[in-house]
């Protein structure tokens, strides 16, 4: 056998482990992946805020509809009492409860909902599930209301639910699939605001940001 054949020979045989490697390199990069991603749970917002980055595109993405809904609502002539964002978990629009109910009342007021319908509209569009959370602030609730022939407890948790409800049944006669649809109360557990240490007009403030009913587009 001639030099050349030998040197060709050893050349391929450092190829051929070369590529066996890099293919097991591969394969455990893949299984390192996969345990990753079974072991942790990604929100929508922020798998598509990072799929945008990458691919340079937001069209058909929450991303896209947060950056729809904001022009919408900081436009001319503007949505008064709603705030967008695009969180980790979805597109979330904080409604001011004060615009939407009477205090302590989970009973929409007439046409409250009215000036949201065209972000209304382009949410309905999407094909994205849409979670109506009620929130209320820390001030205890404890009183009765009646529902019928019936006498039940009021506490910032029913508040919070029914107020959601009583959205949900508003979104149900604009149209919108009650499977995309979930309901949540979470009294005043999830703050935006702290109230800790705060008085008079800042503890109102912060109360009143916290007074809210929340969609989770996601």
């Amino acid at each position: 056998m001639k030099l050349s054949d030998l040197e060709t020979n050893h050349h391929e045989n450092q190829m051929t482990s070369l590529y066996i490697s890099f293919g097991d390199l591969m394969m455990l990069l893949l299984v390192f992946f996969l345990m990753l991603l079974s072991m942790s749970k990604i929100d929508k917002g922020s798998y598509e805020a990072i799929r945008s980055g990458f691919t340079g595109s937001t069209k058909g993405t929450l991303v896209e509809l947060a950056d729809e809904l904001s022009k919408m609502v900081n436009g001319d002539p503007g949505v008064p009492g709603v705030k967008v964002h695009l969180a980790q978990d979805g597109v979330r629009l904080d409604l001011d409860t004060g615009a939407l109910f009477d205090t302590g009342s989970a009973r929409l007021k007439d046409g409250a909902l009215d000036p949201l319908m065209p972000l209304l509209e382009k949410i309905r569009g999407t094909s994205y599930a849409i979670e109506v959370e009620g929130h209320t602030d820390d001030v205890p609730l404890h009183r009765f209301y009646t529902v019928d022939t019936e006498r039940d407890l009021e506490t910032n948790w029913s508040l919070s639910g029914r107020r959601s409800s009583s959205v949900i049944h508003k979104l149900l006669d604009f149209g919108f699939n009650e499977a995309r649809l979930r309901l949540v109360g979470y009294a005043s557990t999830r703050p935006l605001s702290s109230t800790a240490g705060k008085v008079g007009p800042s503890l109102d403030e912060a109360r009143s940001d916290n007074r809210r009913v929340s969609l989770l587009i996601r």
